[in-house]
């Protein structure tokens, strides 16, 4: 339609192409909220009841939104700490207290909370190269197992627990490695400088108090860098060549050391029982002298010159010249063989086993020389008288 036309005097907003009003649509939106929570008659009211009806149905419907809110926000400060876990509590950023396992409630927005696992054990594994006591370098690494102990002291005490940690284990791993030299650490077993270190460890941490507690330390294989790696394996194998000639030098000791105890034993045995046969053959001697001392009274002669012969029989049994009279006209047959070997043979020497053999033909000589002489009776030579 223009605006020449004939009907242009009329509203050309009213009519049924004209805009819907914003208030009325405003009031039956708030109709349809009241009827919904509040639950509302149908019907429109007159317009003198509709203002209170509005400001009453507004105020409660405050309220409920404000108690709805209070209910979901109370409910939003419970939670529950577990049987491993441990919880703080802060006021506004400040540390208030320390909760264990269980139901707990705080105000939200004005408390929070922060809860750790404190029964989880976590691990990490720390390396370096550093020198010996002996100044040589060695590359060690270990493995540090670790809890939280105390979460406040973990939390507030320290900027940076895992910082604090690793620090701590690069100070006791060299404070250790420093002090001993590397064949302890190669040799005698990583256990001893592992439970120097978690000893050291620990000090460190308690002395910071940073809440964390170290379960146990697990040392690698110390062993060399690798541009020296051949040489430490040549003075390793030097190290172990030493070891070894030890072990058999003690092995040839504890083998012949009591062989030559067990000789020099053997000796001074045999050297007191000559000095007993001695003594024995000197009172055997004695003795048998004693006993030619009556027959030798009753008549010299006789028992003189048998004495005479028979040590005469002894020397010349031991000689290998042979005595012959001048005058037999016999002709005698020497046996020259025999008695060069009896001259080849080396004299017996005393303390030896051939000892005992002498002293047995000795005896045998001797019995023979003393058997049937109770009686002395005397006797006669051809050509003399007595």
């Amino acid at each position: 339609m223009g605006w020449n036309d004939p009907d242009k005097d009329k509203d050309s907003w009213k009519g049924k192409g004209e805009p819907p009003d914003l208030d009325e649509a405003l009031k039956r939106f708030q109709e349809k909220l009241k009827k919904s929570f509040l639950g509302g008659k149908k019907g429109t009211p007159s317009d003198g009841d509709q203002g209170s009806g509005n400001s009453g149905s507004g105020g409660i419907l405050a309220i409920v939104v404000i108690a709805i809110a209070v209910v979901l926000w109370a409910l939003s400060g419970i939670f529950i700490v577990e049987p491993a876990e441990q919880g703080v509590i802060l006021r506004f950023g400040k540390y208030i207290q320390s909760v264990g396992p269980g139901p707990h409630w705080i105000p939200r927005i004005i408390d929070t909370k922060i809860v750790r696992n404190v029964e989880n054990v976590m691990d990490y594994s720390y390396s370096a190269n550093m020198l010996t006591k002996d100044e040589n370098l060695v590359s060690v690494s270990l493995v540090v197992q670790y809890r939280i102990r105390d979460l406040e002291a973990y939390l507030f005490n320290v900027a940076d627990p895992q910082e604090s940690l690793q620090q701590a284990t690069s100070s006791a791993l060299r404070q250790v490695v420093g002090t001993t030299t590397l064949d302890e650490l190669i040799t005698e077993g990583r256990e001893v400088w592992g439970a120097s270190v978690q000893s050291s460890l620990i000090s460190i941490l308690d002395t910071y108090k940073t809440g964390i507690q170290v379960v146990n330390v697990s040392p690698q294989p110390a062993r060399a860098p690798e541009n020296v790696q051949d040489a430490f394996d040549d003075a390793i194998k030097a190290q172990e060549d030493e070891k070894r000639f030890k072990e058999q030098a003690r092995a040839y000791e504890a083998q012949f050391v009591p062989r030559a105890e067990g000789q020099a034993k053997r000796i001074i045995e045999e050297a007191q029982a000559y000095a007993q046969q001695v003594v024995f053959r000197a009172r055997g001697e004695v003795a048998e002298f004693l006993a030619l001392v009556p027959h030798y009274k009753s008549d010299p002669q006789v028992t003189s010159e048998r004495m005479y012969l028979e040590t005469i029989q002894k020397v010349l049994q031991q000689s290998s010249k042979i005595v012959v009279d001048n005058k037999s006209g016999n002709l005698m047959v020497l046996p020259l063989d025999k008695i060069m070997s009896n001259v080849s043979q080396p004299p017996l020497k005393a303390g030896n086993g051939s000892a005992q053999e002498n002293d047995s033909e000795q005896a045998s000589d001797d019995s023979g020389l003393f058997q049937g002489r109770t009686i002395v009776r005397k006797t006669y030579r051809p050509g003399r008288t007595s």
